[in-house]
């Protein structure tokens, strides 16, 4: 007999998993002890809260998505967004200073070498470290054909200059990825993606910028003087960090 005889419909089930329920359990509990204690408090004074984010680290709250082969859990996008719902519950703010490493490492998972992945991505599941995802300019968010960020090739080293607005945790990350124009003439497709460790010469956070809501997130406005670094720290092709059909 069909379905349709036996009056029983088929379909996609959207029934959880054991694990899921236990990682979002597991996340439901931190949110509940660790963050809403103190996210009145983180958001009224714009706390960057680096003492929750050690204890999201070190019970296997953050950087999800790496892969097993860096020491990450490698779960998928849905189990991201159990444990984001969660920690956003607890506080939106703090749960984004949370999550925003895989943002941050998103580019060189999908541009990075294997050495690149293993010099970068796997201290973050090592210690709690933060990243960066930086693209937003004064003049350019979304029409990203208005970046006015430069790299210009000098031998084996690339000298960047520009500035990067509203970039999350920017204040606090060990590294960010950056994007620049090593060909400005072509417009978007001039777009090379760099990783630029936040202590190198030339690099200065200028603001930490306030905002109406998630104020316990970090969000800084940084500038980018004659920052020297090496070809190795480019991720992907030259000129291949945007593309278009």
């Amino acid at each position: 007999m069909t379905q349709v005889e036996t009056g029983v419909a088929g379909g996609v089930s959207f029934e959880l998993t054991p694990e899921q329920r236990e990682l979002r359990a597991l996340a439901r509990e931190f949110a509940e002890k660790e963050i809403r204690p103190r996210a009145a408090e983180y958001d009224e004074h714009s706390t960057h809260p680096a003492d929750v984010i050690a204890k999201a680290h070190e019970i296997g709250l953050m950087n999800l998505h790496l892969p097993e082969a860096l020491g990450g859990l490698d779960l998928r996008a849905f189990d991201g967004m159990l444990v984001g719902e969660e920690l956003s519950w607890g506080c939106s703010g703090i749960g984004t200073s949370i999550s925003a490493n895989g943002l941050g490492a998103a580019p060189v998972l999908i541009a990075g070498s294997e050495e690149q992945k293993e010099q970068w991505l796997t201290p973050l599941v090592e210690e709690p470290i933060l990243c960066s995802f930086g693209l937003t300019e004064p003049d350019a968010g979304s029409d990203v054909a208005r970046m006015k960020s430069t790299a210009e090739r000098r031998g084996d080293e690339y000298v960047l200059n520009g500035s990067k607005t509203f970039i999350t945790n920017a204040g606090h990350a060990s590294w960010t990825v950056v994007f620049a124009k090593t060909d400005p003439s072509k417009g978007h497709r001039g777009i090379s993606a760099f990783v630029v460790p936040m202590d190198t010469p030339g690099v200065q956070i200028e603001k930490h910028l306030d905002k109406m809501g998630q104020r316990s997130t970090d969000t800084s406005a940084f500038a980018l003087t004659d920052v020297v670094i090496p070809v190795g720290n480019r991720l992907g092709e030259e000129a291949k960090a945007s593309r278009s059909r």
